[in-house]
């Protein structure tokens, strides 16, 4: 038997959801990350979709919403009490922002405007309203991923740091990122470290719902140095299983035609990532080449011994790093439906790995999409020379156009070549107190190696000074460097400076060209 039928059959008949016959499990997840300004968080918007998807896979009914706002937020709460009955096995799920305010925890939305303590209640989501509309459920947990510092808690005093205790009632479990009256940090990597760990506790068979959570402070605990604590409190009556085992009743057996093709790409990838070889990880690709885990896996294989270097440039360009210092580039040309580049960089949101990927191709247009450090995901539309148009964002105010383009190439490039260009920067739901005039030079200083952590490349270095002007005559000056590779038709590298502050810098991890 292989690995992954090994594990299937385990996620099939062993290890499925402990629970009755017909017993219903419903689950609400909200992950609110795209708060303005310095309350904008990393980590809740994927702390949300993954425990989502684990959710699934442990046989609940999931409700998602992802950087919601309180009319939105109020009404997933409404859809969500309205199917727990009785008899159901209930969980909310909230990463995000919360605070307390005389002992009363409140949920934030991202569109919360909190000038005093008097606001709170009306912009905010009260946890007493969640908690009424789980009072049917036989079974209930409520997990507040929520502590993290909060900026509006310094808007007036009658708030507290953290969350308040809230005692739970009969047949509830309400389970915090850290103890009452503390914070959490929003963490570095992909999750939280509490919703990392809670993840991977959910996984673990046969123990009891009580015991998924020590596990969870333990490991917590050890990986903050003691800094965050997780805590709970519990008035549950009967016992819980997120995945039955030898230590719970089984499950009924459910043929494997039941399960969704979600299910059974996680339950491959689980495999996958338990075999931790480069040849698992190219196994997974060969099956799921655009799977959700697909990024992962190409990284992993990277930093594997055996690993490809993904990095490289396709044998059919020419060979990098022996160019005339001359040589001049017509075109870069259009790219391949599905070629991505990952950078890792940072801008006056903190650290910001990004992955840009190819979603269209037409003869007079690209477009690429990215999902930002901030929550949000855009599509940025290019002309044939890669030169943008246009940016679409799902969050107000990231629906900003280039009219008629930003020049940052004029071909062919050369060394010595300088060119300029006017544009404007229209942010289309700001209106003209937002506009900004462009004026920008370039130039081509020539072919430079340049090392990024994706190898070393024969780049052309462009530099370009941009005098900004907004309304009322206010004026700026941009400065930007950018290192072009015609071959993977992107800048390896690039770095701009606002009135001699850097906004950011990123460098190319890997390419990955569509397959």
């Amino acid at each position: 038997m292989t690995r992954f039928a090994a594990v299937l059959l385990c996620l099939i008949v062993l290890c499925g959801p402990a629970r009755a016959a017909g017993t219903q499990r419903i689950a609400l997840v909200i992950g609110n990350a795209a708060y303005p300004g310095a309350g904008a968080l990393k980590n809740p918007a994927n702390d949300a979709r993954d425990m989502a998807a684990k959710l699934k896979v442990l046989g609940f009914e999931v409700i998602l919403r992802t950087n919601v706002k309180q009319k939105d937020m109020l009404r997933a709460l409404t859809d969500f009490g309205e199917k727990v009955k009785d008899g159901t096995e209930a969980l909310f799920f909230y990463a995000g922002h919360g605070m307390q305010v005389r002992g009363r925890n409140f949920l934030i939305p991202v569109d919360a405007e909190i000038r005093s303590e008097s606001s709170v209640s009306s912009e905010a989501v009260d946890v007493d309203q969640l908690l009424d509309k789980l009072a049917p459920a036989r079974l209930s947990m409520v997990i507040l991923d929520a502590c993290r510092n909060n900026p509006f808690e310094r808007r007036f005093r009658g708030g507290g740091q953290g969350l308040a205790q809230i005692n739970a009632p009969a047949g509830t479990l309400i389970a915090y990122a850290t103890a009452p009256g503390k914070v959490a940090a929003d963490g570095d990597g992909r999750n939280g470290l509490y919703t990392a760990e809670l993840l991977a506790a959910m996984d673990v068979p046969g123990i009891k719902i009580e015991d998924v959570f020590k596990r969870v402070r333990a490991n917590v605990v050890k990986k903050s140095e003691e800094a965050q604590i997780p805590w709970e409190s519990s008035s549950l009556t009967g016992d819980f299983y997120f995945r039955g085992g030898a230590a719970a009743s089984p499950a009924p057996s459910v043929s494997a035609p039941a399960l969704d093709p979600a299910a059974l790409e996680i339950a491959f990838w689980e495999s996958t990532d338990r075999g931790n070889t480069a040849a698992d990880y190219a196994a997974y690709l060969n099956k799921y080449p655009d799977g959700q885990f697909a990024e992962l896996a190409k990284n992993r294989i990277q930093r594997l011994p055996g690993g490809t270097q993904l990095a490289s440039v396709a044998p059919s360009m020419p060979a990098i790093g022996q160019r005339s210092p001359q040589a001049a580039v017509e075109s870069i040309g259009l790219p391949k439906l599905g070629d991505s580049w990952r950078f890792r960089g940072s801008n006056r949101n903190g650290p910001d790995p990004v992955t840009y990927r190819v979603t269209e191709v037409q003869a007079g247009s690209i477009e690429i999409s990215h999902a930002t450090n901030t929550g949000d995901r855009v599509r940025m539309r290019l002309d044939a020379d890669w030169n943008p148009v246009e940016s679409l964002g799902e969050q107000k105010n990231s629906h900003v156009r280039f009219t008629p383009r930003m020049p940052f190439y004029q071909f062919p490039l050369q060394p010595g070549k300088r060119w300029s260009g006017q544009y404007k920067t229209e942010v289309v739901d700001c209106g003209s107190m937002c506009d900004l005039d462009v004026e920008g030079e370039y130039e081509i200083k020539g072919w430079e190696s340049v090392t990024v952590p994706a190898g070393t490349f024969q780049a052309l270095r462009i530099e370009g000074v941009e005098k900004n002007r907004a309304i009322f005559g206010i004026t700026s000056t941009g400065r930007r460097t950018y290192w072009l590779v015609p071959e993977i038709r992107q800048a390896i590298k690039h770095e701009y400076f606002h009135d001699g502050k850097r906004v950011y810098e990123y460098e190319l991890e890997a390419y990955l060209p569509a397959r």
